[in-house]
């Protein structure tokens, strides 16, 4: 519970910052924009990525719907497609990770 505390700012603050600036911003790492029909278990995903050291520079991507979550974009190793993958397991209300993440060559 207490995560959930501290992610909320940072949701907020996030959200409210990438709605404006992808707004008018050149195209860039679409990936960290929010889309509006993101579900609130993709963002907390996302969140948790941005929040991990090895994680936070990468191009991926969160869709959710219903307990299922579909990582793609892509990775510099495999190491940080397992991590992707392990850090959207430890979300409460995840059933099952599809990891469609490419790593770079």
């Amino acid at each position: 519970m207490n995560r959930r505390r501290r992610l909320v700012p940072v949701l907020l603050a996030g959200s409210a910052s990438l709605l404006i600036l992808g707004c008018a911003s050149p195209r860039g790492n679409e990936s960290a924009q929010l889309d509006y029909q993101d579900s609130p278990v993709a963002i907390e995903i996302k969140a948790m990525l941005l929040e991990s050291q090895s994680l936070s520079g990468s191009a991926i991507d969160v869709s959710a719907d219903d307990g299922d979550v579909v990582l793609t974009g892509f990775v510099e190793t495999r190491e940080q497609k397992r991590e992707a993958e392990a850090v959207a397991n430890r979300h409460d209300q995840v059933g099952r990770v599809s990891n469609q993440i490419e790593v770079k060559k």
